[in-house]
């Protein structure tokens, strides 16, 4: 099947170790002004890019370790993990990835954040007005007009990111790491990737404006089977990247019960609302000692399926459409689905049967007063950048290509780059938005209007609409849901502004 199609792209892309204070004859070499260690916590996030069209973009995070202030000393380590699982960079747009969560590390003084990675892979839309001649993979290839195209691989390597870091002993620490798509990707003479240039990685320790009060970050629409479950925590583990993540609840924590018979669960308990084996989507607030706080739990499936969900394209098939991977759960052990190399980026075919139904998942939105979602009911309002979830069966390969039978669609959350254009209340336009959505929707203004929901819309760099770095003009990323209305599309859950 060809599943390239006439799209458009704007490509302006793109055991812990510690050091010892006692060397030979008992002389201090390393880190030795203070005594103990400390607990250091690591996040991930990217700064929303301009105008591109990456699809996907898979970065696998292989070491983390701190250089000590003195020359004489080897680099610390604060992240050598087992298994080697991807990071997807495009989510991180408005999102963040827990990487680390408490790791010992000596005290004392550090002078920059070494991040070892492996080859990076992902998915890019050419519209750039003629065809895009570059290297993959070591031979000449072509991505012509309006292809979904393979981006060559970053290489493989160690960045060595400038940061000012003292560390005590008993101390809690957080770093963020911003990763700048945007500076990585290089479109002179083709395309290619290049982690080493300036300002692809920087670190902070200051949290961002807009991080509620007593956090560092916040770790959002992290989807995976609940696998333990009480009326105070909950743990969920994401298919893909089998990482788990135990969050507290409390009495603040919201419910939302499955989209596919969707009702409210507010003011319920985690055990009221689900059960082990549920798949959810969690919201959690990140605090520095590494410990994760649950906001809301979005119920997306009563017991675990086959599901797929990733960000729509189209195809040149009548009743098919792309999908690429962003998340997955694999029930039945389908040994196409369940296998380790459909993960993210993985280009999937679905053909919907004659009972599809379709419905939204509007999270943490669903109790916001005059919220009221319509542009989502049936095939024709599946749209090119819109994420969907969809439960699926019959997933075969052939040809060297993943098909699928869709049952239920949900829609979810696209991460949607753009310009600010102008603000009017409670909501504002966007200028700059992927290229290839304008393009394949054209009824969609060209200056697509947001909605934003207050004390229910967050804002992430930012206060809110009235503050100062809110202006025209400004890079942002919204996470919203894509409506087929122009009354208007986009409900913005979150905004964020670097």
């Amino acid at each position: 099947m060809n599943w390239k199609c006439a799209l458009t792209l704007v490509v302006a892309i793109a055991a812990v170790s510690l050091s010892s204070c006692s060397g030979v004859n008992n002389v201090c070499t390393t880190n030795c002004n203070n005594s103990g260690n400390a607990k250091v916590t690591i996040t991930i996030f990217d700064t929303p890019p301009t105008g591109t069209s990456v699809l996907s973009f898979s970065l696998p995070i292989v070491g983390i370790s701190l250089t000590p202030s003195s020359s004489s000393s080897s680099p610390v380590s604060v992240y050598s993990p087992s298994t080697i699982t991807p990071t997807e960079i495009t989510r991180l747009e408005t999102d963040s990835t827990l990487i680390v969560s408490a790791a010992s590390v000596a005290s004392g003084s550090y002078t920059a954040l070494n991040l070892t990675i492996g080859a990076s892979s992902g998915l890019f839309v050419n519209y750039s007005g003629a065809p895009i001649t570059y290297t993959l993979n070591g031979s000449s290839s072509t991505c012509v007009m309006g292809a979904v195209c393979q981006l060559p691989a970053g290489a493989a390597g160690t960045i060595s990111v400038p940061i000012n870091l003292t560390l005590n002993g008993n101390q809690n620490q957080w770093i963020g790491i911003d990763m700048n798509l945007n500076n990585a990707i290089v479109s002179t003479n083709g395309i290619s990737v290049n982690f080493t240039l300036p300002n692809v990685f920087t670190a902070t320790t200051t949290p961002r404006t807009g991080i509620p009060t007593g956090s560092v970050d916040t770790i959002e629409d992290f989807t995976g089977k609940v696998t333990a479950l009480s009326n105070s925590s909950i743990t969920i583990q994401n298919a893909i990247t089998g990482q788990t993540l135990t969050a507290a609840v409390n009495s603040s924590t919201a419910y939302s019960a499955a989209p596919f018979a969707y009702s409210n669960c507010n003011n319920g308990t985690p055990s009221s609302c689900f059960l082990v084996g549920a798949i959810v989507s969690m919201y959690a607030n990140l605090a520095s000692d590494g410990t994760l706080t649950a906001t809301e739990l979005d119920e997306l499936d009563v017991a675990a399926t086959d599901e797929v969900e990733g960000v729509i394209y189209p195809t040149l098939q009548t009743n098919v459409v792309g999908l690429i991977l962003f998340d997955k759960t694999s029930a039945s052990g389908n040994t196409t689905l369940s296998a380790s190399t459909t993960g993210y980026g993985t280009p999937i075919f679905l053909t919907s049967n004659t009972s599809i139904g379709y419905n939204i998942d509007s999270g943490p939105l669903t109790a916001a007063p005059g919220f009221n979602p319509v542009g989502f009911s049936g095939s024709g309002d599946l749209l090119a950048g819109q994420v969907v979830r969809a439960q699926v069966s019959s997933v075969t390969t052939s040809n060297n290509q993943i098909n699928a039978t869709a049952s239920n669609v949900l829609l979810r959350w696209s991460r949607i780059p753009a310009t600010l254009n102008d603000v009017a209340g409670n909501s504002f336009t966007l200028t700059n938005i992927p290229a290839y959505i304008a393009a394949l929707n054209t009824t969609l203004s060209l200056t697509p209007q947001v909605i934003i929901y207050p004390s229910y819309t967050a804002f992430d760099g930012v206060t809110g609409t009235t503050d100062t770095g809110f202006v025209s003009g400004a890079q942002l990323a919204i996470r919203t849901l894509y409506l087929n209305n122009n009354a208007p599309a986009f409900q913005a859950n979150k905004v964020r502004v670097p």
